[in-house]
């Protein structure tokens, strides 16, 4: 093998400790003095917000503008606070940091391929906890985040749901020599991550920690140090 694609959301980052209503109590403590109840009616819409997009993971996906529009009212100071707690409650998935360092010392090229429309969440996320400096490219349908800090646009718009993020992927991958049997996606999405993926030829690791164990994926682990087996 030589290249490695990590899922972001529920994979590299762990959301266990990310409570809504600690969340939004944070968020809107202050205007809970000129606005009582206002807590609890923004508690209740984002969990209507869940509702309508159909798990947490979809909303921070596809529905972060949602967020900032109806919960945090456009608010720049809001949603500066917003996303600052939200780093705060996230944290690496258990074992990532001893597996990113096996995998580097194999010489895989490791990258992010998230279908998270939101570059500066992640590279603020991987910042926080240095692991930014085991990867060298960040895909998302926003676009690559390149070694270099430069955006490339020609993923923008790409998605995992559709599998076009990861022919994309595929073509590069192959101008640059490496065979898509060499290149492994490791997510924990059964559809997405691991169906999708094999759809394009990737080799696929199922991260299960919290899903139930894929039947099509090539490997599935409970626990990331599982990888220093496999890889």
């Amino acid at each position: 093998m030589k290249w490695v694609g990590f899922d972001y959301g529920q994979c590299i980052m762990d959301s266990r400790n990310r409570k809504v209503e600690y969340w939004m109590a944070v968020v809107f403590i202050d205007e809970e003095k000129d606005r009582p109840g206002v807590i609890e009616e923004k508690v209740n819409l984002y969990r209507e917000l869940i509702k309508k997009y159909g798990d947490f993971r979809r909303l921070h996906e596809k529905g972060r503008h949602e967020v900032e529009e109806k919960v945090l009212e456009k608010n720049q100071c809001l949603i500066r606070k917003y996303y600052e707690v939200e780093q705060k409650l996230l944290k690496p998935a258990d074992g990532i940091y001893e597996a990113l360092k096996h995998l580097k010392s194999r010489k895989y090229r490791i990258d992010v391929v998230s279908d998270m429309a939101a570059l500066g969440t992640i590279v603020n996320f991987l910042n926080n906890y240095n692991l930014r400096n085991f990867f060298t490219n960040i895909y998302s349908p926003e676009g690559v985040l390149r070694e270099d800090g430069q955006i490339d646009d020609s993923f923008k718009g790409t998605s995992k749901e559709d599998g076009s993020i990861f022919e994309k992927l595929k073509e590069e991958l192959e101008s640059q020599g490496i065979s898509i049997s060499e290149a492994v996606i490791v997510g924990d999405h059964p559809v997405k991550d691991i169906e999708m993926a094999r759809k394009y030829g990737f080799v696929t690791v199922h991260y299960a920690a919290k899903e139930k164990p894929s039947e099509i994926a090539d490997h599935v682990i409970t626990d990331f140090r599982q990888l220093l087996d496999i890889l």
